[in-house]
């Protein structure tokens, strides 16, 4: 009974703010900006609409330009959570309150998000640490909104102004996705947990360790670091030298291990990155993380030095192998298109070119193209962007490309050379053996199927779609140039006859026979001439 009242409490809710932001601004009914309506809207309708927004500020591909550009103005404006509810939480989650589990708890939070705020405390070692603690029943909450979202896509995709522009159930799925990884934060735990393996020979790039004793999926716990933000930053007086190495570092700690192990920070703005003395960055808050594969990693690595070498073709190349084509590329448009945005982006700083805004327009042009590009690279692009504007804050005569370029090349490198010492040669040895012993059995098999008449070829196509399309029009074509072929030819052989109702001396019905396929003949010669295909 309570959870269907705060259904219907909820739905109230929703009513009232749209009510009061006024409807018609979904439904397009106004002259004013719908971008900003809706962002405003999805302030008000709380944490599930601000993270469902912020994601969809990183996705040109889902939403048009004007409401990513728009969306990436959400902020989370958000009450801190009291400290009988925090202590409530921790009695649900550990079975303890928080002066029974730390030596000491400060209930005052660091600082609130719309997931979670983040705590000191004292472990009982003594050792210092951070604990991020979820909103209680936030989960609940954003469970509930999304389905009231699925309850009215059918709606929001018909009749409002969004629904003509974006797929709301792809939108919808797309969230649900991200937000539960982002709720769960012993996958955060785990990602934490990777980069501090990747970094641990690395003095320069700090990140804290997790206390998995005291973390759940709802509690975080790990150590606590120090370090001063970028706004901090730039009050000091440091030399060229000095910020440059920290711009350097910075950028190894985003692209080592996109290269090295297929992960990157994937929201790494000022408040995710400190800096220490003696040139050590800080890496913190793991909740949104990228992966690439093998393949992907090295078509970035590929891509990456193919924009900072200005090579167009390359990177038209790279962009439809990684993507998926959904329909025919006029080539010329999308080379033009390409050559654009590479020259536009060269020369436009004093730090080399922007690689972030090559990374964007690439999205956008594949966008236009109907090239489909991986989820990944979304988050990838928003990373490349975020941390190409923190280094150039930090250093902004550094050339972002003279940081990136020489790792990348090395990961190309790296993919050349057997591994002769992680096993990997010998595994690969090991599974062409197998292959080798297994061929003359599936020789066999093949043969003895081939004997029995049960031998099937299945075929995959992709992006042949056109091809039905033309085969379609061009089969009713000649069925229709068949029909008239016989029209005419039983209109000359009544006209051959003499017989029948004369007209002017001519057979009626052999006449009127030439006269209506004289007129299809000139449609269909008129609609081809329209269509461009008279060849």
């Amino acid at each position: 009974m309570t959870r269907k009242y705060r259904k219907v409490s909820r739905y109230r809710e929703i009513t009232g703010i749209l009510v009061r932001h006024g409807f018609r601004y979904l439904t397009g009914q106004t002259k004013r900006s719908l971008p900003q309506r809706v962002r405003m809207v999805f302030e008000d309708l709380g944490p599930t609409f601000v993270k469902m927004g912020q994601l969809l500020s990183s996705r040109p591909d889902l939403i048009p330009r004007e409401y990513v550009e728009e969306f990436s103005r959400l902020q989370d404006n958000v009450e801190e959570v009291s400290e009988p509810a925090i202590r409530s939480q921790f009695i649900r989650e550990m079975g303890k309150a928080p002066e029974e589990i730390f030596l000491d708890f400060n209930y005052r939070p660091l600082a609130s998000a719309s997931i979670g705020q983040v705590h000191e405390a004292v472990l009982p070692n003594g050792v210092k640490a951070v604990v991020k603690v979820q909103r209680p029943n936030l989960k609940q909450f954003i469970d509930g909104d999304i389905k009231i979202l699925k309850r009215f896509a059918g709606i929001l995709q018909k009749r409002t102004v969004i629904g003509q522009v974006c797929d709301i159930y792809e939108i919808i799925d797309v969230f649900e996705r991200q937000i539960h990884k982002e709720l769960d934060y012993l996958t955060e735990a785990v990602n934490t947990e990777a980069f501090f393996r990747e970094f641990s020979d690395e003095e320069n790039v700090v990140v804290p360790r997790i206390f998995s004793d005291y973390t759940t999926r709802e509690i975080l716990t790990m150590e606590f670091v120090k370090g001063i933000r970028v706004e901090e930053f730039e009050e000091h007086d440091y030399s060229y030298e000095e910020r440059s190495r920290y711009a350097r570092n910075m950028m190894l700690s985003i692209y080592r291990p996109l290269f090295e192990q297929g992960i990157f920070h994937g929201d790494p703005h000022p408040g995710n990155i400190l800096f220490q003395d003696n040139f050590r960055i800080v890496l913190i808050d793991f909740g949104i993380v990228g992966r690439f594969d093998r393949y992907h990693r090295r078509q970035v690595a590929e891509l990456l030095i193919a924009l900072a070498d200005r090579d167009v073709p390359a990177v038209m190349n790279i962009i439809m192998e990684t993507g998926r084509i959904t329909r025919k590329i006029h080539q010329q448009h999308f080379f033009e298109d390409v050559s654009d945005i590479v020259e536009k982006a060269n020369g436009v700083t004093s730090g080399g070119i922007a690689l972030g805004q090559l990374i964007n327009g690439m999205m956008a042009i594949s966008i236009e193209h109907g090239i489909r590009m991986p989820d990944n690279l979304f988050i990838l692009g928003k990373t490349v962007m975020i941390s190409e504007n923190m280094a150039r804050r930090i250093c902004p005569e550094l050339d972002i490309t003279e940081v990136i370029k020489p790792i990348a090349a090395e990961h190309l490198r790296e993919t050349l050379r057997p591994g002769l010492y992680n096993g990997s040669l010998y595994k690969q040895l090991s599974n062409a053996a197998e292959g080798i012993m297994s061929l003359p059995e599936d020789i066999c098999k093949a043969v003895r199927n081939f004997a029995n008449n049960d031998t099937r070829i299945t075929f995959y196509h992709r992006n042949l779609n056109w091809l039905y399309d033309m085969l379609d029009i061009s089969s009713s074509r000649i069925a229709f140039g068949l029909i008239l072929a016989a029209l005419m030819v039983g209109s000359a052989l009544i006209m051959h006859t003499g017989k029948g109702p004369l007209l002017w001396g001519y057979p009626v019905l052999g006449t009127l026979g030439f006269v209506f396929s004289g007129l299809l003949g000139i449609m269909v010669l008129v609609s081809m001439l329209k269509s461009g295909r008279l060849r």
